[in-house]
């Protein structure tokens, strides 16, 4: 390994430039991983995954209904009740644009979501990582150094993404496992470094994902994700991610002359 640096708090790795190409330790920190969690080809073969389950924020339990693919794209349905009333909202990411949608109590019109909060739901994935193509063409990645994830030694690398977004990510020193990732995200209205912890693993179709997620928001836990079913390669229309028209005419107001 390279010269290490032991970060006292790894929620806040150090702000680098973008580097010209992935540098040698962050390549063998990938291929290691890959290799431990099923092998590179599983990887390969795994198109999307689609996944149910329940997240817990605050107290709050809702269910959610994931779907993230091989290329980026991912879309995440959020059900819960609240009062007696049922609520559902969806968000979506087609490549290139966020955007939400709330479906329950009421449908309304689909709006994007822009700035931090959209680059966050767009570039930091539950289960698919961009550790392969396509998604890996967009990134080039920065050894950083040892850290800690739950007082177990892991090694951080730096992700530099399409828009040059940076994102990090923890590989377990003796298992190389994927423990820790993360980049800023947006938590009531308060810009904050936002990281996913893997606490169990599960084998889908051959790769070893996590089976349950703690949230973390300046290294201090704030709710847990946990998934009831994952299932890898189904038949999925790309029409799904694209935020949909109106169909709603819209009045125009005559012009008097």
């Amino acid at each position: 390994m390279a010269s290490p640096t032991t970060w006292a708090q790894p929620e806040e790795p150090a702000v680098t430039q973008r580097p010209q190409l992935t540098d040698i330790t962050s390549k063998r920190l990938i291929k290691n991983c890959l290799a431990v969690s099923g092998g590179k080809q599983a990887y390969i073969d795994l198109v999307n995954v689609t996944a149910t389950g329940k997240i817990t924020e605050a107290g709050q339990v809702k269910s959610f209904h994931l779907i993230e693919t091989q290329d980026g794209r991912r879309q995440l349905t959020y059900s819960w009740k609240h009062l007696g009333r049922s609520y559902k909202v969806r968000y979506s990411f087609d490549g290139v644009q966020s955007w939400q949608q709330e479906l329950l109590p009421k449908e309304n019109l689909a709006k994007p979501v822009t700035g931090r909060k959209a680059q966050h739901f767009a570039r930091q994935h539950w289960l698919i990582q961009p550790f392969i193509v396509p998604m890996m063409a967009d990134y080039v990645f920065q050894y950083q150094g040892e850290s800690r994830v739950s007082g177990r030694p892991a090694y951080l690398i730096t992700g530099f993404g399409k828009q040059n977004e940076q994102s990090w990510f923890y590989f377990d020193k003796e298992r190389s496992l994927l423990t820790r990732w993360g980049g800023k995200g947006i938590i009531a209205g308060t810009e904050e470094y936002m990281d996913y912890q893997a606490t169990h693993f599960a084998v889908v179709s051959g790769v070893l994902l996590p089976k349950q997620i703690d949230l973390l928001a300046e290294n201090s836990k704030f709710g847990t994700i946990t998934f009831d079913t994952i299932t890898a390669n189904q038949k999925i229309d790309a029409k799904i991610f694209y935020m949909p028209v109106s169909t709603v005419p819209t009045l125009r107001q005559k012009i008097v002359r």
